[in-house]
């Protein structure tokens, strides 16, 4: 009986091969994402693709195999990111008092804020212009819009407030975590305790503040370490 000779094309553990290679492919992705969730929540959106392949331990090449520049792994991060905030969003509007539901929302998106740096700087880095952040953004508003709404159809968010407060006061949230982070990493939450409540219709009484003010020692340390003055009123 004639025998067929092996295609000398095709060797012998070709067939596994290729799904080892996918499987080693997906998981230096897969480390490769986590690394930049890392990299990026310490150092901020500055850190560098070589930064981020140090960190998960492959070769810069590798990197840029799957990601032709920063900003499209930026994107993947951003892609996820948005998914969380959107989800946030839906949770906060099922609490049923939507004055709650509005603060729960605020105060989450500010831990995160708190526990990494990048996540504040892909929620508002003026940088990225692409399509897929403006609709990624838009996303973001619409989600928050059903929370700031519902609010003020309860009575309980003053009426004057808008959607397009929010990323101001983010930006001052940001900036407190970032002067303040070294020395009193909570103390933030005193600043959004002022602004929380200022955005209630009205109130006979106030928010307790969830932490204490930064000692003199603090103070001084802040304001030095960014060359300003601890008794210059500004």
């Amino acid at each position: 009986m004639p025998t067929t000779s092996p295609d000398p094309r095709v060797g012998p553990s070709d067939s596994c091969a290729q799904p080892r290679l996918r499987a080693d492919a997906q998981a230096n992705l897969e480390r490769i994402l986590c690394s930049a969730r890392e990299v990026f929540g310490a150092q901020g959106l500055d850190a560098t693709l070589a930064d981020v392949a140090r960190h998960a331990g492959v070769g810069v090449g590798t990197v840029y195999r799957r990601f032709a520049s920063k900003d499209e792994l930026i994107q993947a991060l951003f892609d996820s990111r948005c998914a969380e905030i959107e989800s946030l969003a839906a949770t906060s509007l099922e609490i049923p008092d939507a004055w709650e539901g509005l603060v729960h929302y605020l105060e989450t998106i500010s831990l995160r804020m708190a526990d990494s740096r990048g996540f504040g700087d892909l929620l508002m880095d003026a940088r990225f212009t692409s399509d897929a952040f403006t609709r990624a953004r838009t996303s973001i508003t619409r989600s928050t819009a059903a929370l700031v709404d519902r609010a003020k159809q309860e009575g309980t968010l003053r009426n004057d407030f808008e959607i397009s407060d929010i990323p101001l006061l983010m930006h001052t949230i940001k900036l407190s975590q970032n002067l303040t982070g070294d020395d009193a990493p909570e103390s933030y939450r005193r600043v959004l305790g002022f602004i929380i409540d200022g955005l209630r219709a009205s109130r006979t009484t106030h928010r307790e503040l969830p932490v204490p003010a930064l000692t003199t020692e603090q103070l001084d340390h802040v304001m030095h370490r960014y060359g300003t003055s601890a008794d210059s009123p500004c």
